[in-house]
């Protein structure tokens, strides 16, 4: 009898240990270079600096895999070309839509329409009209580290008397370390030409900077 019940227990306590839950790493709920989204009614706020410019960036929550918001960017390289320098304004609406997330690997896009300007020694003004697509893949080694795999197309239009359609295709990477669960740093980079269809020509371009986003 005394044996039964023991044999009882252990399977017993062996269902208990079987049905509770195992803990795997996911990595963070959001990411400021990868793909996931800050959650319904959350605050993003990122600041980078780097090449070719400032930018400040602001996201928010609407669903949860659906942000909008705004950047601010003051660029001295003429979107990212490496022979542009010049200063420069740009003004986007960010939106960032998170496709599928499976805990350690993510995939979505963003779309940051807007204004650019930016001002040369000879006293003229380029105006354009940016309208840049891209993808990211990402992927959480450690629950505090997301790397993330970009494929973009930020496209941009010149009027007046140098108007051109302008086709960058850029590749790159992002790795971003978790301080804590609402603080991150980050380093992105992504290179790649730059398509002029006026003219027929193309300009190796670059994109690198450092960076903090605060989740709040």
């Amino acid at each position: 009898m005394k044996r039964f019940v023991l044999a009882v227990a252990v399977l017993a306590s062996s269902a208990a240990l079987a049905e509770e839950p195992v803990a795997v790493n996911a990595g963070q709920s959001w990411s400021a270079v990868g793909p996931k989204t800050v959650a319904s009614g959350a605050n993003l706020l990122e600041a980078s600096l780097g090449w070719p410019g400032l930018e400040v960036s602001y996201l928010r929550g609407l669903a949860s895999r659906f942000n909008l918001g705004g950047r601010f960017s003051f660029n001295y390289g003429v979107e990212g070309l490496v022979r542009g320098v010049a200063p420069g304004l740009k003004l986007q609406l960010l939106t960032k839509v998170l496709f599928v997330d499976q805990g350690k690997v993510s995939f979505g896009m963003t779309f940051e329409p807007g204004p650019l300007f930016y001002f040369y020694n000879n006293n003229t003004t380029l105006i354009g009209f940016a309208i840049p697509v891209g993808f990211r893949l990402g992927i959480a080694p450690a629950s505090a580290l997301q790397l993330a795999i970009f494929f973009d197309l930020p496209m941009w239009i010149s009027f007046g008397s140098v108007s051109s359609f302008n086709l960058p295709i850029l590749t790159g990477v992002g790795l971003e370390y978790f301080v804590q669960s609402s603080l991150a740093l980050f380093f992105k980079m992504r290179m790649g030409p730059t398509v002029f269809f006026r003219g027929q020509s193309a300009e190796f371009t670059l994109d690198a900077v450092i960076g903090v986003g605060w989740r709040f």
